[in-house]
């Protein structure tokens, strides 16, 4: 990421980005793009344990770094509860915590050669899936989409291995250029990233470009001042007609690039409920240790005072010969303001639950026996509905992915290098697939098994569309299997068939 370059929030000029990535001829959006990635840094940093600011500088700081405010004489207790991470980090497990499956359809009365095609198919995805470590992928990839709002998906041909791999970026190092035309239509993409080398900060760029019917290709680093510092790869065309890049938004309003509304409102009620937790602490260190008053006593007695078990003072006389008697007292607190902060603190934390959709449910509480998957999903309800929709953004960006995945190594076919069957990929031209997602529901397995039972029972399901309600991989493999076993059992019990009892 950018840390260093964007960290200081307003160091870089507004046309920092246009003068780095656009050229004449593509529309500048350097500011846009400028204020987009500011937010996004501090989301991240946020998000990090930084949930403090600094009002000295306005940056996000750690608890430590914080400064004493002026006007106290103590150190006020500093420390997020971080919320904010706990709920994304439950967010991103709602979407990809489940067993996520790939079917590739096939017509209802398929050929044997589109069977086969849309079986091959189908493992071939799995295999991918596998190589590229999805399930782990998908839940870190779900955190950058809830922080930043998006997450990008660069496709790339590794010329060592022949394998495809999926490389999932931050929407902190991406910046997309869209058609003047339409500007849900991507023509364009750049990533940019920074390192340090000899005492010298470069800054990379890479950047996918559609011209002309053509992808094209340049990777090269620039120095602060915008100059060419190196060239890693020169502007040539990839040999594709498509962009190999998959964004994934968080659907907003029409028009939107991306809904930072929830962000921001995670933010706000976190703020407030790290504040309430440190005047609690401090609150209780104050009535844990009572001031002690002394009243009427000769000059310098409150240096004489011990704060010790069982320590003890002497007090002689009154001031300035007055009549007054000298007096020690104790001044002990009450925790008058606990009920108050209770209230206010759980309808902070269930405003925290109404905003992200999860559901203020803790486990332990329901002890009652448990709960069928009917009574779960009425329970989480909001929380599925939600996740529904985000699935609705993932399914169409996954499909894209599968399908540019395959065009690519169509691309490679005359590579010496490559590690899938080339005769499956030629025999691929209908790209059409679809993701089977499941929510981190506990599994119900045996009462969905007898629900399908029934269903094909009664002629309303086929075995292959249970098979793939079930989540099994490849289904034609797996009814082929079946039959060759049923096949073997009855060949070992019918004398008819050439077994022990042939006649």
């Amino acid at each position: 990421m950018l840390t260093k370059l964007i960290a200081p929030y307003a160091t870089i000029s507004e046309d920092f980005y246009e003068r780095l990535i656009f050229s004449p001829l593509q529309q500048a959006l350097g500011g846009q793009t400028w204020r987009r990635i500011d937010r996004q840094l501090r989301d991240y940093e946020y998000y990090a344990g930084k949930q403090h600011v600094n009002p000295a500088t306005g940056q996000l700081v750690t608890a430590k770094e914080m400064p004493r405010p002026p006007e106290l004489d103590y150190d006020p207790i500093r420390f997020p509860t971080n919320y904010f991470k706990s709920f994304i980090d439950k967010k991103a497990r709602w979407l990809m915590g489940g067993q996520h499956g790939i079917n590739v359809p096939t017509p209802q009365e398929p050929t044997p050669e589109q069977a086969k095609v849309a079986a091959s198919y189908e493992s071939l995805l799995y295999q991918l899936w596998r190589e590229n470590k999805m399930r782990t992928s998908l839940t870190k990839a779900a955190r950058d989409y809830l922080i930043a709002r998006r997450v990008v998906c660069k496709i790339v041909f590794d010329t060592n291995t022949g394998k495809l791999r999926w490389v999932w970026r931050p929407d902190t190092e991406f910046v997309p250029v869209y058609s003047d035309e339409d500007m849900t239509l991507l023509i364009g993409g750049h990533f940019v990233s920074e390192r340090e080398e000899d005492g010298r900060t470069l800054i990379r760029k890479e950047s996918f470009t559609l011209e002309g019917g053509a992808c094209y290709y340049e990777d090269a680093e620039y120095t602060t001042d915008l100059k060419r510092y190196r060239t890693i790869t020169e502007k040539a065309s990839m040999g594709i007609d498509f962009l190999p890049l998959v964004v994934f938004a968080v659907p907003g309003l029409s028009g939107e690039e991306m809904d930072t509304s929830e962000i921001e409102a995670m933010r706000a009620v976190t703020d407030r409920l790290n504040a309430m937790n440190e005047d609690a602490a401090d609150s209780l260190k104050f009535e844990m240790f009572a001031m002690t008053a002394l009243l009427n006593v000769p000059a310098g007695t409150a240096e004489k005072v011990q704060i010790a078990p069982g320590a003890v003072i002497e007090v002689v006389g009154g001031m300035g010969g007055t009549e007054a008697k000298p007096d020690v007292k104790r001044i002990e607190g009450t925790f008058s303001w606990s009920a108050a902060f209770d209230g206010q603190y759980s309808r902070l934390k269930a405003a925290l639950h109404e905003i992200t959709s999860l559901p203020n449910v803790v486990p332990q509480e329901l002890n009652f026996g448990g709960l069928n998957g009917d009574a779960l999903h009425v329970l989480f309800q909001s929380i599925i509905q939600e996740t529904e929709e985000h699935w609705l953004e993932w399914q169409d960006g996954l499909q894209e992915l599968h399908e540019k995945s395959i065009r690519y190594l169509k691309a490679r076919l005359d590579r010496a290098v490559f590690a899938y069957d080339k005769s499956v990929v030629r025999s691929i031209n209908d790209y059409t697939n679809e993701i089977k997602f499941v929510l981190p529901l506990p599994d119900n397995r045996k009462s969905l098994v007898e629900l399908l039972t029934e269903e094909t029972a009664s002629g309303f399901e086929s075995i292959a569309g249970a098979m793939r309600r079930l989540g099994v991989e490849n289904v034609a493999a797996k009814k082929q299997e079946i039959a060759g076993e049923t096949a073997e059992r009855r060949a070992e019990t019918d004398p008819y068939q050439g077994g022990n009892g042939s006649v």
